[in-house]
């Protein structure tokens, strides 16, 4: 069974917001980021692991942000010293592939589906999944074992889309068939309810900026287009 997270579960409920796993995440993800500009980006169980994914495009631009940039090019350079051979290997994949006619573009498909998974390669964000896949696990458990949860649960607004389905599919590998359907009935109404409610106040939203509207309106309006695209998108967006 995964390390429970109660605690930190009970914290991102008492927070509120639209996805209670987005804050989880997100504070994990500062947490690394905060942590790789310090010592240890050093650590040799930590390099064994940046040799081998590096990082995905967005945590190398935040940690190049950062104040370490020393360490980020000591990572950098193992990782590429790692790496070169089969970017290498890639890039003369499609050059041959090139002048090989007709069957040539296969060759050349494949060599760019490398680069692509050589890119997307993330120590971070694999860091970042398994510790999702800990919150809800924590939050599922919780669902179903401790009866002073639920009652927090339902009064929540769910989870972003791309978190709802996370813990579905965690879901319907942990609970029981006539369990999964509970847990449907309670979750699919917060689902519904907040995207209702988020839609309802965008379009107050869009009417404040209306010239003979001159209403600053709720708070809830003011800040329902970032409320509606962390539901939609993921993540954090500033409130303005």
């Amino acid at each position: 069974m995964p390390k429970l997270e109660i605690s930190k579960v009970h914290d991102a409920y008492a927070r509120g917001g639209e996805c209670p796993l987005c804050t989880l995440v997100l504070g994990a993800e500062e947490a690394y980021l905060h942590s790789f500009q310090h010592s240890r980006v050093m650590e040799p169980s930590v390099r064994v692991k940046t040799n081998t994914t590096g990082f995905c495009p967005p945590h190398y631009r935040r940690l190049y942000d950062g104040e370490n940039k020393l360490g980020l090019g000591l990572v950098v350079h193992t990782h590429l010293q790692a790496s070169l051979p089969g970017l290498r290997a890639a890039f003369q994949d499609m050059l041959a592939g090139a002048g090989a006619g007709r069957k040539g573009g296969d060759r050349i498909a494949a060599a760019a589906s490398t680069l692509a998974a050589l890119r997307d390669r993330c120590y971070i964000c694999d860091l970042l999944a398994t510790d999702r896949d800990r919150y809800a696990f924590t939050i599922l458990y919780l669902w179903g074992k401790d009866p002073e949860f639920p009652p927090t649960f339902r009064a929540s607004t769910g989870f972003c889309i791309g978190h709802f389905l996370a813990v579905l599919s965690l879901g319907r590998t942990m609970l029981r068939r006539d369990r999964l359907q509970l847990w449907l009935r309670d979750v699919v109404p917060l689902m519904i309810g907040s995207l209702e409610r988020l839609e309802r106040d965008l379009l107050a939203f869009t009417q404040l900026h209306h010239d003979a509207n001159r209403s600053l309106g709720t708070e809830e309006e003011r800040f329902a287009l970032a409320g509606i695209l962390q539901k939609l998108a993921g993540g954090r967006f500033r409130q303005e």
